[in-house]
């Protein structure tokens, strides 16, 4: 035979949880995330140094009631590798102004040197040559005229080397005569360079191998060593 169970009234049905149940609950509490996911990423984001994505989910952090010191932590490490990158990026620049700066100076500087140089070769290769000081010297006019006379004939020791016209336009020189101790006499003729020189200055025989005095006294270029040297002639 069927027996059918009877409900007591010490037992009660099963109650569904009021909509009205008061927030506070322990319950409800622990059924609430329990980590802030804007928090972890604005802090893996901050670690990564993406501090665009870090600054951005940390402050939408703080609208989550947890995490809220991490968001903190996130944003200021973001703001701190922004400011780090805009530091580098400022000197960086700078520094670059300044490499070019100096480029386009060293650049004007060799343009304005070629440019003197190339002026300067253009100048010296228009300018004429100058005149470079000749080995040979240069005749003057002698400051006596020569003397009128006659080939043989006695001259004093005063006149000794010196320059004498004959009557057929010769070149006459008063020098010792041969033989006679003591004795002069007019001899030649001679060819006497134009030149004027003074005695015992250097000569060069390829030059001139004769000369004068500036009072018409005859010289001779007579080697000496290495070099020439202007003598009188005596004989």
């Amino acid at each position: 035979m069927a027996r059918t169970r009877e409900w007591q009234d010490s037992e009660a049905w099963p109650q569904a949880w009021p909509e009205d149940q008061d927030p506070e609950d322990p319950f409800i509490a622990d059924s609430r995330p329990i980590v802030n996911p804007y928090a972890v990423i604005a802090l893996v984001a901050a670690l990564l140094a993406l501090f665009p994505v870090a600054i951005v989910f940390g402050l939408i952090a703080f609208g989550h009631p947890r995490g809220r010191a991490m968001a903190t932590f996130a944003v200021l490490l973001g703001i701190a590798e922004a400011a780090a990158v805009a530091a580098v990026v400022v000197l960086t620049g700078s520094s670059l102004t300044d490499t070019l700066a100096d480029l386009e100076d060293a650049t004007a500087t060799g343009t304005t040197v070629t440019a003197t140089s190339t002026a300067d070769q253009t100048t010296a290769a228009q300018a004429p040559p100058a005149e470079l000081p000749s080995a040979r010297p240069t005749p003057a006019s002698t400051t006596e005229e020569a003397p009128l006379v006659r080939k043989g004939a006695a001259c004093t020791a005063g006149q000794l080397g010196m320059i004498g016209s004959a009557v057929d336009g010769g070149t006459l020189l008063c020098l010792e005569a041969a033989g006679a101790s003591g004795a002069h006499q007019w001899s030649g003729p001679y060819n006497i360079g134009t030149g004027v020189f003074e005695p015992g200055r250097t000569c060069d025989e390829t030059i001139a191998k004769s000369g004068r005095t500036a009072d018409g006294r005859a010289l001779v270029c007579e080697s000496q060593g290495t070099e020439g040297v202007w003598v009188r002639w005596t004989n």
